[in-house]
């Protein structure tokens, strides 16, 4: 008798709907019952009467679990599972690959080596999705800035958000130097991601400063001409410090259009669909007055280190089985 390979058995994950209205509802119990304090993994499985290890697995999105698991889990913060919280998936995953391992730099998006860092995540996945949001990411390099800048972008692509992503490592050094060249190049590189034609010249006029420009080549060209919400979302923005001349003028410029969305004018409702990641490794180099600098408002985050828990568990990700004195 032939023997019927046996199917894989199938489970499921959260959606990013779900996961979103997860973490809101977790948000909001952590608020009113726990000081604002995070949930320990420890207190979330008390809470939710499920064990550590299925928590992971739930919390991870990668890892399939039964549905009854889903929904006594959403049911633990007053939540009814549906159908859009939840796709299907194969309860199996291939192992880590050793050899595509790099050791340094962005963590892909599909990569189980991602280790969250809660409730930041969470905090940045409901900022993004705010009319006129501005996030900053600071901490120092490689610990884990842009992989997190790259998954918050891709919260906003998944609830239609458009996005552009300026990393100023890729400007010469030339651009540095002037900022009306600075402005332009900018606006240029905007421009040319959101797939749009560069009609500077026509929208710049140098009677006016140069921040005046790029203010009127958003408002007037960029944030007119898309259908959507845009993320302007600035990588290594500490190649920018080491240039004081215009430091000052682009920080302020960044200040000024998160405030233009407050101003509660005709044009308030355009700047909305502006959302604004900013994402640097040291302090700024230069002295800024409180009313002029974006880093003091909006989302403010500072990436910690990892707890001896999340290092155990990036540790069990590679396949390791390090015990607590190699965690420490």
């Amino acid at each position: 008798m032939v023997k019927t390979p046996s199917k894989r058995k199938r489970g499921v994950i959260i959606s990013s709907q779900g996961w979103q209205r997860l973490q809101q509802a977790k948000r909001k119990m952590e608020m009113q019952g726990n000081a604002g304090e995070p949930y320990t993994l420890e207190e979330l499985s008390k809470i939710t009467r499920l064990s550590s290890n299925t928590i992971t697995k739930v919390q991870r999105r990668k890892f399939p679990v039964d549905k009854q698991t889903l929904e006594s889990f959403f049911k633990s913060f007053n939540l009814t599972l549906i159908d859009s919280d939840y796709a299907e998936a194969i309860d199996s995953l291939p192992p880590v690959n050793r050899e595509r391992i790099v050791l340094g730099g962005q963590i892909p998006l599909d990569s189980l080596l991602y280790v969250e860092r809660p409730p930041i995540e969470s905090l940045c996945y409901e900022a993004i999705v705010q009319p006129g949001a501005l996030i900053r990411i600071k901490a120092p390099k490689q610990m884990g800035k842009t992989s997190l800048m790259a998954r918050v972008l891709q919260q906003a692509r998944e609830q239609n958000i458009r996005t552009v992503t300026l990393s100023f490592q890729l400007a010469d050094t030339q651009v540095f130097l002037e900022l009306d060249r600075f402005l332009r190049w900018f606006c240029a590189i905007a421009s040319s991601q959101l797939g749009l034609p560069k009609r500077i010249s026509e929208y710049w006029d140098d009677i006016f400063g140069s921040n005046y420009n790029a203010t009127h080549y958003f408002e007037n060209y960029l944030l007119r001409e898309i259908d959507s919400d845009l993320v302007l979302a600035l990588d290594e923005v500490d190649e920018v410090f080491h240039y004081p001349e215009i430091t000052a003028d682009f920080l302020g410029l960044l200040r000024a259009w998160y405030e233009k969305s407050r101003y509660g004018d005709g044009c308030s409702v355009l700047w909305q669909k502006l959302r604004i990641i900013i994402v640097h490794s040291t302090e700024v180099c230069i002295s800024l007055p409180v009313n002029q600098s974006p880093l003091n408002v909006g989302l403010s985050v500072e990436l910690p280190e990892f707890t001896p828990e999340q290092v155990q568990d990036l540790s069990e990700r590679h396949g390791l089985r390090w015990k607590i004195g190699e965690v420490e």
